[in-house]
């Protein structure tokens, strides 16, 4: 009865209501709100900025999402929608799903709410208004955006401010029920993994759902836990083999492991049940895209985890003392061309693969933002004739590039053209009938990012040198015992030794220490 009656409600749309402001958004009434005094060059300024929005900015917007709209694919043709997000991309200058959100958005505005789009164009609705609109109508259905639209529309935009307009639209989604303003908990089902921003070899993995569930499995993750921590405690005290000592930790210390170090084990190192379908091991690719000092314990220049994460040296070290093989990858070492030859095959060479790996590490189309150092395909960019093999194009790096799935099954199709100019190196993508779009090809395997972990790498290695040496020379027990010292020669000594000494220390996160000159200048250093 309760749910017929609120159907019954809501197919009438919510009640019309007149927002309206006190006074009309006159000059004089904006520069108050900006409390700026008037004929200043501040209130020219705000008056400048408020005509430009209204004016010139909404023009622009409102012809973009005209343009935008006309790209909007309806139905499941995945490859369709696909490509035309490429397009809008493309021609916006952003990722993949960007592209695809304003192609979203677009349809929203121009099909289901053209009375609030229209009132963007008069410049009475501002555009972040609007398109704070959309996001907050997205699940709604058709027939309640437009009962939302007409009644927005009938507001008083051109005055009302700005915490009005968002208090009474949050007032009106919420007419039509929580579900219209948020996912249900089934849909919010989701898993995620967040490398640490820090490039520290963390990462944070995100299961979200609903609280049963969730709950549920914490319970039983912490039930198996406990299980396995009796079991090794009875294994200890029979001298039994130690169950699920993975890294030997309770053997070497006679302890069980504690709750914390189980449930994180068997959480995320067990082998996981789907059946009869076999699951391959992952497969982490380790680059060390310059020094290869690195692994043999020589310098601290940080490697890189599937091509896109920065890991410390220490942990690459211990990865690849795990690893069953390694495959070189060689490079001329002044330009940094790649040294493997054209391949008289249609498949490609294990060092090319390698080198693809490093070139590409995400789907090599515009905007696409797919890791593919393991899942993703090696495609040749002139179509190679298996034939005859002189007429079709090489089996080179010149000729290859790597691409996620999706977009190699639609280059495939035809619905992707690439050229690549081998003389720049620029590759030109032809999109379907909607844009083109050139991409340059990575030359430099070093990101802005890595680039910087580098330089402190290198600093902090220069610094492990000089304090090794000055340690190796016996130069602090000198300065220690010498007296009297300087002020800023003991206070320099004495922090180094508490520097490099405390357990807890970090090369990472190591400021560095403080400047030897003012010591230099009062005492030599035997190098």
């Amino acid at each position: 009865m309760r749910e017929q009656a609120t159907a019954s409600r809501r197919a009438d749309g919510p009640p019309l209501k007149h927002v309206t402001a006190r006074t009309p958004l006159t000059s004089q009434a904006l520069l108050e709100r900006a409390d700026v005094t008037p004929r200043s060059s501040e209130a020219e300024t705000v008056l400048r900025i408020f005509r430009r929005r209204r004016q010139e900015h909404a023009a622009l917007y409102i012809a973009e999402m005209h343009d935008l709209a006309t790209l909007w694919t309806k139905g499941d043709e995945a490859e369709e929608k696909a490509l035309h997000a490429l397009a809008a991309a493309a021609g916006l200058r952003v990722k993949t799903t960007r592209g695809e959100d304003r192609l979203r958005d677009a349809h929203v505005a121009v099909t289901d709410l053209p009375a609030c789009f229209a009132r963007v164009a008069e410049g009475a609705l501002p555009i972040e208004w609007f398109e704070w609109l959309i996001r907050s109508v997205l699940r709604l259905t058709a027939h309640q955006r437009r009962l939302v639209d007409e009644r927005v529309a009938a507001w008083q935009l051109e005055a009302i401010d700005v915490e009005r307009f968002y208090r009474e639209l949050r007032l009106l989604i919420a007419w039509f029920g929580t579900d219209a303003v948020q996912e249900s908990p089934e849909e919010q089902r989701s898993v995620s993994i967040h490398p640490s921003p820090d490039g520290d070899g963390t990462a944070c993995l995100i299961i979200r759902g609903p609280i049963p569930e969730i709950t549920a499995f914490g319970q039983r993750l912490d039930a198996a836990a406990r299980a396995v921590q009796d079991a090794q405690r009875h294994a200890l005290e029979t001298g039994a083999p130690i169950p699920f000592d993975l890294d030997g930790d309770a053997a070497r210390d006679g302890k069980h492991l504690p709750l914390s170090a189980l449930q994180y084990a068997i959480a995320v190192r067990s082998q996981l049940h789907t059946g009869a379908i076999e699951v391959p091991d992952p497969a982490f690719r380790i680059s060390v895209v310059v020094p290869v000092l690195t692994l043999l314990g020589l310098s601290n220049a940080p490697a890189t985890l599937d091509g896109t994460i920065p890991i410390p040296p220490r942990m690459a070290r211990e990865l690849v003392a795990k690893a069953p093989a390694f495959e070189r990858v060689l490079a001329e070492p002044i330009a940094g061309g790649y040294l493997p030859s054209a391949s008289r095959t249609y498949r490609t060479s294990t060092a090319m693969a390698e080198n693809l790996r490093l070139i590409d590490p995400v789907c090599a189309v515009p905007g696409c933002a797919r890791n593919v150092m393991t899942v993703g395909e090696i495609d040749h960019i002139q179509e190679f004739d298996l034939e005859n093999p002189d007429r079709g194009g090489p089996t080179s790096l010149d000729n290859l590039h790597r691409l996620c799935r999706l977009h190699h099954r639609m280059k495939t199709a035809g619905l992707l053209d690439p050229v690549r100019d081998q003389d720049t190196g620029t590759t030109r993508w032809q999109i379907g009938d909607a844009a083109v779009c050139d991409a340059a090809r990575n030359t430099d395997l070093v990101t802005r990012e890595l680039s910087e972990q580098l330089q402190h790498a290198w600093e902090q290695y220069r610094s492990d040198l000089e304090f090794e040496a000055l340690t190796r020379n016996g130069y602090f027990d000198d300065v220690i015992a010498e007296s009297p010292l300087h002020e800023e020669q003991d206070r320099w000594g004495l922090h180094l030794l508490e520097h490099y000494s405390d357990p807890d220390y970090d090369e990472h996160d190591d400021p560095g220490p403080p400047p030897l000159a003012p010591l230099l200048e009062h005492r030599p250093v035997p190098f």
